[in-house]
């Protein structure tokens, strides 16, 4: 069933701050992971805004559901010799293809760290988290430094939170881009 919170405001500024400081950096990338990539909108706002130059993305997600609405948002990326392909996979498993560009924008919804552990060492990769609770986020960080210690990168190029306030609620969101 489709999750219409993939569209919220904190999904989408958070999706956004991410393209621009990606764009930022000036990186190319012959093949860009997206893990717990969820129905592709990341995919779809790098590849649309065309200032990310890339091969190829690939987005994988645990959740069957997932893929039909990826490939839908992406079809035109899709048909346009697949530059971008949706899978049904449990990142936490043996992940296909060496990509040079890792992205997980859902770092909370991960249960363990076996994800991570498994990229090598000198990929690049950018990660996203927050600490929002909810009942199916397993690894939250109380603050931006939190995030950075529980990901430890060679080298870090960027960090920064991004503040959320709702009239009921608020959160923060964390990211991290660097060298693992």
């Amino acid at each position: 069933m489709f999750n219409k919170d993939a569209f919220s405001n904190g999904q989408i500024d958070s999706k956004l701050w991410l393209c621009r400081e990606l764009e930022n950096l000036g990186w190319t990338s012959n093949l860009t992971h997206i893990y717990g990539g969820w129905y592709g909108i990341l995919a779809f706002l790098l590849l649309s805004r065309e200032k990310f130059k890339v091969g190829r993305i690939e987005s994988f997600d645990v959740d069957p559901t997932c893929k039909e609405y990826a490939d839908a948002i992406n079809e035109n990326w899709v048909v346009n010799n697949g530059t971008f392909s949706s899978y049904t996979l449990d990142c936490n498993q043996e992940v296909p293809n060496i990509a040079d560009l890792i992205i997980n924008t859902s770092t909370e919804h991960f249960e363990g760290m076996d994800w991570f552990n498994e990229i090598p060492r000198g990929t690049r990769i950018i990660l996203q988290g927050n600490n929002m609770p909810h009942d199916d986020h397993f690894i939250c960080s109380n603050n931006l430094q939190e995030f950075v210690d529980r990901y430890k990168l060679q080298t870090i190029i960027y960090q920064g939170s991004l503040d959320f306030n709702y009239p009921s609620w608020n959160f923060s969101r964390y990211m991290v881009i660097g060298i693992k």
